[in-house]
């Protein structure tokens, strides 16, 4: 019976070129829902300051002009904010498509290189 020995060393270098390219992509995909959970989180504090905003408003209102008045005063300041977070949101997509295709490309360059080593 032939005794090999079985190189773990090698065995563990070749899982990590293996699987880098999918670390990588699952680094930058919880990065992206990351900084888009953050700022929906942020909107939706925007969105509750605006709903007690205005429940404050039908309380502390001398009259119905007073009240009309505040409400779209309020109104267009939330309007504002809700603009450019979507502003925002628009941005963080268009750098983690770049992001994601940046990785792409660096990738199938990267395979692309090791199988011509291989052939």
């Amino acid at each position: 019976m032939t005794n090999t020995t079985f190189d773990f060393s090698t065995f563990m270098d070749a899982s990590k070129k293996a699987f880098a390219p999918a670390a990588r992509f699952n680094e930058l995909a919880l990065q992206g829902f990351e900084r888009a959970a953050r700022q929906q989180f942020a909107f939706a504090g925007e969105v509750l300051e605006f709903s007690l905003q205005q429940m404050q408003l039908a309380i502390t209102a001398k009259d119905f002009n007073d009240l009309t008045a505040k409400q779209i005063e309020l109104a267009t300041q939330f309007a504002e904010k809700a603009t450019q977070r979507s502003q925002d949101l628009v941005k963080l997509s268009t750098e983690q498509q770049a992001q994601m295709s940046k990785w792409f490309d660096q990738t199938v360059t990267e395979t692309t290189k090791t199988a011509k080593k291989a052939a």
